[in-house]
């Protein structure tokens, strides 16, 4: 890409990071791009409270006061370096994000049954889905099965 491209698009990058971060309200779920594996999402869910923008989400390797790892931390600090993929509105408010924090304080994070996917999805309509891990199974099981058949000559 031309040198004079570059730069042009890094601002327009910027400016609308920054016009997404202005409009976020309480409750909005917000998916970014995961630190290990790019093509992995990580979710959490907004708290706008007098002393900042927070960010409530499971990470496995945070734990909170009850040894879980639902934790609330500064947005910025969670959004930083990292590519903002979606927001999502929801109805949820910041009582029902603190009702909701304690009621799962203590649960640990497990990728297959209860990640960061599956909590906004539990906090967005009472559902413990995750469309990721389900579509990521589903390829490896798919992967391994073409490579038996391969090995075995069968395709």
């Amino acid at each position: 890409m031309p040198k004079n491209y570059s730069g042009s698009l890094d601002k327009i990058r910027i400016e609308n990071r920054e016009h997404i971060i202005s409009q976020l309200k309480t409750g909005d779920l917000v998916k970014i791009k995961s630190e290990i594996l790019p093509i992995i999402y990580h979710y959490g869910i907004i708290d706008i409270t007098p002393e900042g923008i927070f960010i409530l989400h499971n990470h496995p390797d945070k734990l909170n006061s009850k040894g879980g790892n639902i934790v609330r931390e500064q947005f910025e600090k969670w959004v930083k370096r990292k590519d903002i993929v979606s927001v999502e509105s929801t109805t949820l408010n910041t009582q029902q994000i603190d009702e909701l924090e304690k009621a799962l304080k203590d649960y640990k994070y497990d990728f297959i049954n209860f990640n960061c996917e599956h909590f906004v999805n539990f906090a967005k309509n009472k559902s413990y889905a995750s469309p990721q891990v389900i579509r990521w199974t589903s390829i490896v099981a798919i992967s391994l099965l073409v490579y038996y058949l391969i090995r075995n000559k069968k395709i």
